[in-house]
C-alpha cells in the first residue's frame, strides 16, 4: 500500500515541476529558434556504419531499427571516461548524423578513422554543407515527418523534452524558411546564448566547456538519467567501468545546476573550486560553466543538497536537484533525502 507521505511526495514534485517550467519559459521568448554555431557534423554512412557506431557508443543502434530518429550518445575512452557528447540523428537509410562540439571535431573524426580499420564505412565533415538550429517552445508538439528532399530535418531532443528540437538543414535555406516551418511568431536569435542558459537552468551539461575530453564519467553527467547509455547492449570501448559502477548503484558527484544569489558580471574561471559556505576548506565540487545567475557544477550530492549556501569565488549558490532526476534514484535514496 502507497503510503499518504509518498502520496504527498509525488504531488509536491508534479505540482513544483509545473511551476518550475512556466517559470523557466515565462523569463524566455516562447518560440525561439536560435543557431548552434558551437556545433559541427559528421557524416557517417555505409554498409557497415550502425555495426561500427555500435562498438564505439554509451547508447544502441538498434534503438533506429525500432524508429528513433534521434539519440543521445557518448564517446568514453579505455578508462571509461567521456572523450565525446553527441547526438546521433538518422538523414536517411544508410546516414547518420553525428553533432558535436566544433572545438573536438577533428579528434572525434580521428577516433572514428583509428576504429574504422576494413569497415565498409564513409567519415566525412559536412559542416559546410548543413546548419544546425534548436527550436525551442513551451509545450508544443512538432509534426518531425517532413519531405524536403534530403534538405530540412526535424528531430526531437532525445534528452527532455524541454530541450525541444533540432533541426538540420542545408546551407542553402535561409532562415525565413526555416522559421516558416514552424509558423508564425516565431522569433531567430542570433547566437544561442538563450538556448546556453536554458540549459544551465535545467542543469545539462553539454560541450567541451562543460565536458572536456577525458576529465569525466558518464554517469557523473547524467548520461543515465538523459538516455544516453544502454546497459543491455554489448560491449563498447569505456563500457566495463560504465556497468561496474551502474551495478554498484554508487555515483557519488554528478552535475548539477547552481543557482546563484546574483548576476555574475566578472569572469569566474573553470573549475573554480565549489564550497560550503563558512567551510572554505570543504572542497565538494567544481564549476563547470555559467550565465547569467546560474551555472553547472560537478558536485558531490549528499554534500552539496545539504549545504545551506555555497560559496563558488566571491559569489554565494545553492544547488538544485534537477526536476527530471528519477524520484528516487536506485541506491542513491541516501544521498538525495534532501528535497527542494
Amino acid at each position: 500500500m502507497i503510503s499518504f507521505q509518498k502520496v504527498n511526495n509525488l504531488f509536491f514534485k508534479t505540482q513544483f515541476k509545473k511551476r518550475f517550467f512556466r517559470h523557466v519559459h515565462s523569463e524566455q521568448k516562447l518560440r525561439v529558434l536560435y543557431p548552434l554555431e558551437s556545433k559541427k557534423i559528421l557524416k557517417i554512412n555505409g554498409k557497415d556504419a550502425p555495426v561500427f557506431l555500435q562498438g564505439l557508443i554509451t547508447n544502441d543502434m538498434r534503438h533506429f531499427e525500432e524508429g528513433a530518429k534521434s539519440m543521445y550518445a557518448m564517446f568514453l575512452n579505455n578508462k571509461g571516461r567521456v572523450l565525446y557528447d553527441t547526438l546521433i540523428h538518422k538523414w536517411n537509410d544508410d546516414a547518420f548524423m553525428i553533432e558535436c562540439d566544433k572545438i573536438v571535431l577533428s579528434m572525434l573524426q580521428r577516433h572514428l578513422r583509428i576504429y574504422k580499420l576494413k569497415r565498409l564505412v564513409n567519415i566525412e565533415d559536412v559542416s559546410d554543407q548543413f546548419r544546425l538550429w534548436a527550436f525551442i517552445s513551451s509545450n508544443e508538439k512538432v509534426d518531425t515527418k517532413i519531405d524536403y528532399k534530403d534538405e530540412i530535418d526535424i528531430y526531437k531532443d532525445p534528452r527532455l523534452s524541454n530541450l525541444g528540437y533540432r533541426v538540420l538543414s542545408s546551407i542553402s535555406i535561409k532562415e525565413p524558411q526555416i522559421a516558416d516551418i514552424f509558423g508564425n511568431d516565431v522569433t531567430v536569435d542570433k547566437n544561442e546564448i538563450g538556448y546556453k542558459y536554458l540549459r544551465h537552468r535545467l542543469g545539462v551539461s553539454e560541450g567541451a566547456e562543460d565536458l572536456p575530453p577525458g576529465t569525466c564519467f558518464p554517469l557523473e553527467v547524467n548520461c543515465d538519467y538523459l538516455h544516453g547509455v544502454s546497459f543491455h547492449k554489448g560491449c563498447y570501448i569505456g563500457q566495463e567501468l560504465t556497468a561496474r559502477v551502474h551495478h554498484t548503484g554508487v555515483v557519488r558527484k554528478r552535475i548539477m545546476p547552481l543557482k546563484f544569489h546574483e548576476k555574475i558580471s566578472e569572469n569566474l574561471e573553470k573549475d573554480t573550486v565549489i564550497s560550503v559556505s563558512g567551510q572554505t576548506k570543504s572542497n565538494i565540487g567544481k564549476l563547470k560553466s555559467y550565465s547569467q545567475d546560474y551555472g553547472l557544477g560537478l558536485v558531490r550530492i549528499k554534500e552539496a543538497l545539504d549545504a545551506k549556501a555555497l560559496s563558488v569565488g566571491k559569489h554565494t549558490a545553492e544547488v538544485i536537484k534537477p526536476i527530471w532526476w528519477p524520484i528516487e534514484a536506485p541506491k542513491e535514496k541516501v544521498m538525495v533525502t534532501k528535497m527542494e
